[in-house]
């Protein structure tokens, strides 16, 4: 998380300058939407049945929320540099065992930097993205509970696109890699707004 912090300080800082330099070719905003991921609760759940010889019923989400703060430089009126920080709430599985359960759930935050292309009121974007997965587990047994949790953290890429009108926008991103987790992807719709 120290190093994700680092990096948007860092975002923050060189967006300032440039809102500084040139302020009428910025546009700040905060998108929000539903975002969905496989968290494979059904591999999890046929695991546990594996070791415990016994039937696992689960259930999970399959979508959460998500909220995204974001800054477009336009470099002309086509092409923009688009730098942006997101946060997810939590999916979360449960399955059950004959006097056992367990629990998890996964949240992702990153930031994104992305080079935005526009045609007639569409925009197309493709980048990268730095992002951390924090995951925590708990398993009762008995009337005990054991915690678990971690967080990991890399790079992977995005691509997107959508729709813009004015000053909103409506679109979709899918990010590869989340926390650097080849199996970790996420797909996301939003509705934007520019202040």
């Amino acid at each position: 998380m120290k190093n994700l912090r680092n990096l948007l300080f860092s975002l923050i800082c060189l967006l300032t300058s440039i809102v500084n330099a040139n302020s009428e070719n910025v546009r700040i905003g905060f998108e929000g939407g539903i975002l969905w991921a496989d968290i494979r609760a059904e591999e999890t759940a046929q695991a546990l049945a594996n070791l415990s010889g016994s039937t696992v019923t689960y259930t999970y989400d399959e979508a959460t929320w998500v909220g995204r703060v974001f800054a477009d430089y336009e470099l002309s009126t086509e092409t923009a540099l688009e730098v942006g920080f997101f946060v997810t709430g939590s999916l979360d599985a449960t399955y059950t065992i004959s006097g056992a359960s367990a629990t998890e759930g996964y949240d992702a935050t990153g930031v994104d930097v992305a080079a935005v292309f526009k045609s007639d009121g569409l925009y197309f974007k493709a980048g990268m993205h730095r992002s951390e997965l924090n995951g925590a587990a708990s398993l009762n047994i008995g009337g005990t509970t054991y915690n678990i949790s971690e967080t990991i953290s890399g790079n992977g890429f995005l691509v997107g696109g959508g729709i813009e009108i004015d000053d909103s926008r409506i679109g979709y991103t899918y990010y590869s890699d989340v926390g650097g987790d080849s199996d970790s992807d996420m797909s996301m719709i939003t509705y934007g707004i520019f202040f």
